[in-house]
């Protein structure tokens, strides 16, 4: 990389990190992320009604239908400048027992992406991830993971629609589903997230330190909120 093309990548992130706040951009297009467990489930509520009004694929009702988990991320910023671009935001995810038709959760999330290409835009995304498997939900047990690399977990591709193309049978790990708001140009895939667990949101939500694989495979749904979550994508999976 020539140095003049390393001082504009250097400017670009420099920038880009000092505008990435959503204060800092017309509240039409990015609001703030929720960041309290009360909070991001009032966001998750309204996300899933515009989701559901939005939906016009049996195909995704289906992946609904056949999922393993949800992770859902109200509210991601995404901007990106002179080829540099980053999103962030806050979510939760929860676990279905396929035979016993109970939710267990929720465990709180970070996404955050940081990376160059020929983008430009802002948006504002509300993101659900349909788990469809035990590995894809493996992956949100752990206290960090990234898509991409050696993880080989095929994400569609972020749009109005669920992604299905490939793959008919519908066997991928993990379906994206997702509705925008703003201006962006070449937004990309998932590809190089990187999905946190939210450890101060987990605290304040359950009254004590938590992990996540632990919160998804022995804590059952009795938060009456959280429920209403659970019961809308239960009524989103059928036709």
């Amino acid at each position: 990389m020539k140095v003049g093309q390393k001082a504009l990548l250097f400017i670009s992130v420099l920038f880009l990190l000092t505008i990435f706040s959503p204060y800092s951009v017309p509240g039409s297009v990015v609001s703030a992320a929720s960041d309290t467990p009360q909070d991001i489930i009032a966001d998750t509520v309204e996300a899933l009604r515009d989701m559901d009004t939005s939906l016009d694929s049996s195909v995704f009702r289906r992946v609904l239908r056949r999922a393993q988990g949800v992770a859902i991320f109200p509210s991601v910023t995404e901007i990106a400048l002179l080829g540099v671009g980053g999103m962030s935001g806050n979510g939760l995810v929860l676990r279905k027992d396929r035979d016993t038709g109970e939710w267990y959760g929720p465990a709180f999330l970070k996404i955050s992406t940081l990376g160059v290409g020929a983008r430009i835009g802002i948006q504002s995304l509300d993101l659900l991830l349909v788990i469809n498997d035990s590995d894809g939900l493996g992956a949100f047990m752990k206290k960090t993971f990234k898509f991409g690399g050696t993880l080989a977990w095929t994400v569609g591709p972020i749009g109005r629609s669920v992604s299905v193309e490939i793959d008919s049978e519908l066997t991928a790990p993990i379906y994206s589903y997702s509705i925008a708001k703003g201006l962006y140009f070449d937004a990309g895939s998932l590809e190089g997230s990187t999905i946190k667990d939210h450890s101060s949101a987990n605290r304040a939500f359950w009254g004590e330190e938590i992990s996540n694989k632990i919160i998804l495979e022995e804590r059952r749904v009795i938060n009456t909120e959280v429920m209403k979550i659970c019961n809308y994508i239960d009524n989103m999976g059928t036709d």
